[in-house]
């Protein structure tokens, strides 16, 4: 199908076309120009984080764990990605995974269901480590008691 065709099916002038082709560009060239972009990444194997030097100067550290579609072990698989589309997004290409670096920024690590379930899980583990029994927790307990406990909630 030839272009004019493709056009009248879609009941657009080339005036029409060619005026929401040059918004649209505009549009995304401004995108473009406000997205924080990345200088490097790199995964260290060691730490299991992903490090994200910005065009800014800052440094982003992110746990490949809390990333969905990065739960697995396999180090290699972590370790192949690459910065695309001007450095704004970061693809993962035998997980077959991609982030707006945006996104990371943000602390956006997946899909809405996924940061819901991720926020339940580590809500839990906080509960978890705050009711453990250890001797450490004991000792530190007794420690607070001998300066006179817990201090009183001031209404």
């Amino acid at each position: 199908m030839d272009n004019d065709n493709l056009l009248e099916k879609l009941g657009m002038s080339e005036e029409e076309f060619e005026r929401q082709y040059q918004e649209a560009t505009k549009r995304g060239e401004e995108m473009m120009a406000r997205l924080p972009k990345a200088s490097s990444a790199k995964y260290d194997k060691k730490s299991k984080r992903l490090v994200l030097e910005m065009q800014s100067g800052t440094t982003l550290l992110v746990p490949v764990h809390l990333i969905q579609g990065l739960q697995t072990n396999d180090d290699k698989a972590l370790s192949d990605f690459d910065l695309v589309i001007e450095n704004t997004q970061i693809h993962w290409h035998t997980l077959d995974v991609q982030f707006y670096i945006e996104s990371l920024l943000q602390g956006v690590f997946g899909t809405p269901k996924w940061m819901n379930n991720l926020q339940q899980h580590l809500a839990e583990a906080g509960r978890k480590g705050g009711a453990s029994r250890s001797e450490a927790k004991r000792r530190a307990s007794a420690e607070n008691g001998k300066k006179g406990g817990r201090p009183k909630k001031v209404a």
